[in-house]
């Protein structure tokens, strides 16, 4: 007796006089003795061929039939369904869209399989059938490629300590992350994407770029402030690759035309290392930057940021103030964040209530109370320093200055009783006041509520193993306005403790401007920036410069570094 699809698809194939019920009833009887379907026994009878029998199961399913023989499936979408299910459930991902993954299935009547891959896709699943063989080749080719690849790569690279992703309390609120966990375990490049983020960690890089194009995939690492590439995977495992990452940073992988944010914390033995990940449609492909932040390396004490022991006695000073506001400038990697960080850990005790506001948070340190802002949840700096002036701090710490009602809400908070820490994005600490100004901050509140302005840079450090000492030209001295005298400079070597780079690590080189009675006059009389950095000068603060040229001078950096890491002063 044939019930349900299998009576469908043979009385069509009866129908068409494809297979005679002799035909039929010889299948059932090796059925009943040997096992197995009805229409493979005939295919393997000979009573119906492969295609035919293909051709009438699409049919019977009223779907479409697809021979995979020649398709070549992009990586992208093989990426999407790990091997171990392509076996499990007999099928193939072909094609996807933003929306759909149209999926190539021994079976399309399996609801569990279709469940499974939608949970773990985020997508809509469009089955089509296809043989079982076919399905089968499908996979041992496909997925053979993508190991083959993976494994030529890795076989450069020493195997170091297994990653470990770990969730963040935001991130815990998304739904349904440990069905994209999941996928990430079974992705064909876990181990790829692992090595080069350790890599990454071991050299000290700040930053990792992977890049699309035309012919090939590159990858760099941001060491010490300068960018250099590294060996780079096949061309052809770009999209398995942004798509890895994007799982571990809690992205969408099926959004591939808009530019996307997301993070991700790896726990490592020496302790965690958190990367903030951002995503760019290019000509070629997604190019993906991620911003390492290595908790073990950054969190360092204010006797470690590299001031000189006068200034940093006077810093010191400022941060043990019950009140009045610090800010630090500089551009983006320019290390404000270590810095503040640094000041936070010196003053940081149970009888204070610290608060501070990032975007995002870099670190998390035991006994503050870190907000992260979320624009779109409208949580921006603005409003959350609001928030938290209700909340009894001692200490704020705003990320970032970057509009009028932040500024005053900071500006006001320092008069009040706080002390307030921010950072701006201005080239000199003289300038942080006109920022402050152009914001519409009036004068005479900055003058009251400013204690310190630092402004400050990273310069590499010349490697000790292999500097080379050189007798500077008298021409250089002069151009330094330098008082005569016998100095011995150093240049690059290289050597294999630096990598024949040269120089190994970075320290800050600092602009320090104290407030004092002179400079509040000006700063109300609202005098130009020039004014002000006079008087900083004769109150002996060191502009960026002449920081940058005294550590030439000590032999720490080159001179073709102190020029470079100041150009713009």
């Amino acid at each position: 007796m044939r019930r349900g699809f299998s009576t469908t698809l043979i009385d069509l194939l009866v129908k068409d006089e494809v297979i005679s019920e002799d035909d039929v009833n010889k299948a059932q009887e090796i059925r009943e003795r040997e096992g197995g379907k009805v229409e493979e026994i005939l295919v393997a009878q000979g009573f119906v061929g492969a295609d035919d029998m293909l051709s009438y199961r699409a049919l019977a399913l009223e779907t479409v039939p697809i021979h995979l023989d020649n398709l070549t499936i992009p990586d992208d979408v093989l990426v999407l369904v790990p091997e171990e299910m392509a076996i499990k459930y007999q099928l193939i991902p072909i094609s996807r869209t933003s929306e759909m993954l149209t999926v190539a299935m021994a079976n399309p009547l399996d609801i569990h399989a279709i469940d499974d891959v939608e949970k773990r896709t985020k997508l809509r699943v469009v089955p089509m059938i296809s043989s079982k063989e076919g399905i089968e080749e499908s996979i041992r080719r496909s997925y053979k490629s993508s190991r083959e690849l993976v494994s030529d790569y890795l076989k450069k690279i020493q195997p170091g300590e297994e990653l470990e992703t770990v969730a963040t309390a935001e991130e815990d609120e998304v739904g349904d992350r440990a069905s994209l966990e999941r996928l990430a375990e079974d992705a064909p490049v876990v181990g790829l994407v692992d090595t080069i983020l350790r890599q990454a960690i071991e050299d000290g890089a700040s930053d990792v770029h992977i890049e699309a194009y035309q012919e090939r995939l590159r990858v760099r690492f941001r060491v010490d402030g300068v960018l250099e590439e590294v060996d780079s995977p096949p061309k052809q495992l770009h999209p398995a690759i942004v798509s890895r990452i994007k799982i571990m940073s809690n992205m969408d992988i099926a959004e591939r035309r808009q530019p996307q944010d997301g993070r991700m914390k790896i726990r490592l033995s020496r302790g965690n290392v958190n990367l903030r990940v951002s995503t760019l449609p290019t000509a070629f492909g997604e190019k993906v930057v991620m911003r390492i932040a290595d908790e073990a390396k950054t969190m360092f004490g204010m006797d470690q940021l590299g001031m000189s022991p006068n200034v940093l006695e006077r810093y010191i000073e400022s941060v043990e103030n019950p009140y009045g506001m610090i800010l630090v400038t500089g551009p983006t990697g320019s290390g404000k964040t270590s810095t503040l960080y640094a000041s936070l850990h010196r003053i940081n005790s149970p009888d204070v209530n610290i608060i501070t506001i990032e975007d995002p948070i870099e670190y998390l340190i035991g006994g503050l109370n870190q907000v992260e802002i979320n624009t779109k949840a409208g949580r921006t700096f603005a409003s959350v320093l609001r928030s938290i002036l209700r909340q009894d701090p001692d200490i704020i710490m705003v990320g970032e200055i970057r509009d009028y009602e932040t500024a005053e809400l900071a500006v006001e908070a320092a008069l009040t009783g706080h002390l307030v820490f921010s950072t701006l994005h201005t080239n000199d600490a003289p300038s942080a006041i006109s920022r402050l100004l152009d914001l519409g901050v009036q004068s005479f509140l900055i003058s009251a509520s400013v204690t310190c302005i630092i402004a400050q840079r990273l310069i590499r450090v010349l490697c000790p193993n292999c500097k080379k000492p050189y007798t500077p030209a008298q021409q250089t001295i002069e151009e330094l306005k330098l008082p005569p005298g016998d100095y011995t400079f150093f240049e690059k070597e290289g050597c294999t403790v630096c990598d024949n780079k040269g120089y190994k690590g970075r320290r800050g080189i600092y602009e320090v401007m104290f407030m004092n009675q002179e400079i509040r006059e000006l700063t109300s009389s609202v005098k130009d920036v020039k004014s002000i950095q006079a008087a900083a000068i004769k109150d002996g603060m060191k502009t960026l410069r002449r920081a940058a040229i005294d550590a030439v001078i000590e032999g720490t950096t080159s001179i073709e570094e102190a020029y470079r890491a100041t150009a713009d002063q």
